[in-house]
């Protein structure tokens, strides 16, 4: 039965990046996690390796289209799980344009948490929708970028991919 209420799925695709570990619940994406310098999250035991759930193929099929200039944006069906205050900063994300970058002020000022700029560093850091949710698109102050998850020349590849496509 796919996508049902209580389970929980997760796969694996190859991009141009590298290895994603891709998780669903209820066919809603859950996760979107860069092989990198931070570790894939542990699968409990109540998730199930599995292909078929639609989202799955969805995504994969916009990744390709991502990673191949011919899509800016995502419409996948997904559901956050954390915080108030970390969901406002993750859906906050989607304000940054395609192909350009703000600063954590920046994206801080867009906010319900203005002066919160550390805070919503450290939210951005936990982004469960990496790509998706454009985080690599947030850049310190002074210019230079910042951290990633998946490491600072994986967040440079990203940024150098969409500036490519917008040129």
């Amino acid at each position: 039965m796919e996508g049902t209420k209580d389970t929980f799925y997760y796969n694996y695709t190859t991009t141009p990046l590298g290895k994603i570990l891709l998780t669903t619940h209820a066919n809603q994406l859950t996760g979107l996690y860069l092989e990198g310098d931070r570790p894939f999250p542990i699968m409990p035991t109540q998730r199930e390796y599995h292909t078929t759930p639609s989202v799955f193929k969805e995504i994969e099929l916009q990744l390709h289209e991502y990673f191949n200039l011919k899509r800016t944006t995502f419409t996948i069906d997904y559901k956050l799980y954390g915080t108030d205050f970390h969901i406002n900063i993750w859906k906050s994300l989607l304000k940054i344009p395609y192909g350009e970058v703000c600063t954590y002020k920046m994206l801080a000022s867009l906010t319900a948490y203005p002066h919160a700029i550390r805070a919503v560093a450290s939210a951005i850091g936990k982004n469960p929708l990496s790509i998706l949710l454009p985080c690599h698109r947030v850049i310190r102050s002074d210019g230079s970028l910042g951290g990633y998850a998946a490491g600072i020349a994986v967040k440079k590849q990203l940024l150098t991919l969409e500036a490519q496509a917008i040129n």
